[in-house]
């Protein structure tokens, strides 16, 4: 059996990465940085009851009836949220975006989620395992990145709930705060900086929503040390000890 020189596998990958996108620096927008939401239009985003359909409603009134009033909040036990839920937390959580060649990767504090964004112009996969995140692609149009996410697990929660056929779109785009005329409305303290990520995102699904659902999230740039661990689990371990 041949073993092939990790040494020659990586310069060829670096290769292949040059080749597809060599004017990725030039062209695209660099969206890395620490980002927090300062706001959110409408306030909380749709996807509350009255934005579902019939079935949706039964489906979402089924998940918390198993439970009757013992259901416990999920994230009492560190569990995240996933998508959408992730980008339209107006609770004080920044993402950190690292931005490379034919990727983007974006880091949640909250739950210490990530994001792998692909921008190589790979298709959705149809054999991949569905998590909360989901599978997200991305395209350029311009200075925006179009991203789509599919391959979500079934979330039945009331304010944005998800099956596995949910669909997200995202329109990502750079912009001067003062120049958008969007007030702040979330936790985060004022920054210092105009820049400013906008996230146009809509979400459908037609067993659970009547129409496709839509929300602007306005993420500032705020100083890289503000990027904290988010250390949920220790809590529940150190809950556990006390038990036993």
């Amino acid at each position: 059996m041949h073993r092939i020189n990790p040494l020659v596998t990586v310069t060829l990958s670096l290769a292949a990465i040059a080749a597809a996108d060599p004017a990725r620096a030039a062209d695209e927008p660099d969206f890395s940085g620490v980002w927090q939401a300062y706001a959110s239009v409408p306030l909380f985003g749709p996807g509350g009851a009255a934005a579902l359909t019939e079935e949706g409603a039964r489906l979402v009134d089924a998940y918390f009836a198993q439970f009757g009033d013992n259901y416990v909040e999920h994230g009492a036990y560190c569990v995240p949220p996933g998508m959408p839920a992730t980008m339209t937390a107006m609770v004080s959580y920044p993402i950190e975006i690292i931005h490379s060649p034919n990727r983007l990767t974006m880091l949640a504090e909250l739950d210490m989620q990530v994001r792998r964004i692909y921008t190589d112009g790979r298709e959705l996969p149809d054999d991949y395992v569905t998590t909360r995140m989901g599978y997200s692609i991305g395209r350029w149009e311009g200075e925006t990145l179009v991203i789509e996410t599919r391959l979500l697990g079934e979330y039945l929660m009331r304010q944005w709930p998800r099956t596995e056929n949910t669909q997200i779109v995202e329109r990502v785009y750079r912009a001067n705060r003062d120049k958008l005329g969007v007030e702040r409305n979330g936790f985060p303290p004022e920054s210092e900086s105009n820049d400013v990520l906008v996230f146009e995102m809509t979400v459908s699904d037609p067993t659970l929503y009547k129409e496709p659902q839509r929300v602007t999230m306005y993420y500032q740039r705020i100083p890289e040390a503000e990027f904290l661990e988010y250390d949920c689990t220790a809590g529940v371990w150190e809950q556990a000890l006390r038990v036993f």
